[in-house]
């Protein structure tokens, strides 16, 4: 755990104003891990947030420093908290999720493939979804997915690579290759024109 963690969580043990550091500090990260599991859903991103903060503050005088960071202990917590979530008769589907966040892509091209892959990654089995968010939109480390899902680290490598294996042939990505492939006519620029 990085010292900086150890020194917020025991001022919080002492204080418990002071958790209010450690909830800014994550508190992005956390709404963000479930904010891409729940469906882009705002709201209901935000209420598992403010329970995941809920459960760990409750629990702060029982944790224990371990070698994971604090930001671990937190999505284990999120986790935990969605698998609550969808068990739920009336959960929201993640395969429902509305438009893609395209904010950041610049042209028709991107957003099409970007949406061709959300697709393609919305249609994996969850444990598969979930493993492969976590690692590449997360950026979490091996280590921590796989304390996260309870499972061995070659547990987690063995799932992404069947993930990436089975997205490699995916339908709508193979249907992007395609076309990337074939001959466009030549068109001059429209400011030559």
């Amino acid at each position: 755990m990085h010292r900086d963690d150890e020194l917020l969580l025991e001022r919080a043990k002492e204080d418990p104003g002071e958790f209010e550091k450690l909830y800014r500090k994550y508190r992005a990260s956390v709404f963000n891990y479930l904010w891409y599991r729940v469906g882009h859903d705002k709201e209901a991103a935000e209420d598992l947030t403010q329970e995941t903060f809920l459960r760990a503050f409750r629990s702060l005088s029982r944790f224990v420093h371990r070698k994971f960071s604090y930001l671990t202990y937190l999505v284990r917590i999120a986790h935990n908290l969605l698998i609550d979530h969808y068990r739920k008769p009336a959960a929201a589907k993640l395969e429902a999720a509305g438009e893609i966040p395209y904010e950041m892509l610049g042209d028709i091209e991107r957003k099409s493939e970007a949406a061709s892959l959300w697709r393609a990654v919305q249609e994996l089995p969850k444990g598969n979804r979930d493993v492969l968010l976590m690692r590449y939109l997360d950026e979490m480390r091996i280590a921590d997915i796989a304390r996260v899902m309870g499972v061995t680290e070659n547990a987690v490598k063995l799932n992404l690579s069947r993930t990436r294996k089975r997205l490699a042939g995916h339908r709508y990505l193979s249907a992007l290759r395609r076309f990337g492939k074939a001959k466009r006519p030549y068109r001059a620029p429209s400011f030559l024109a």
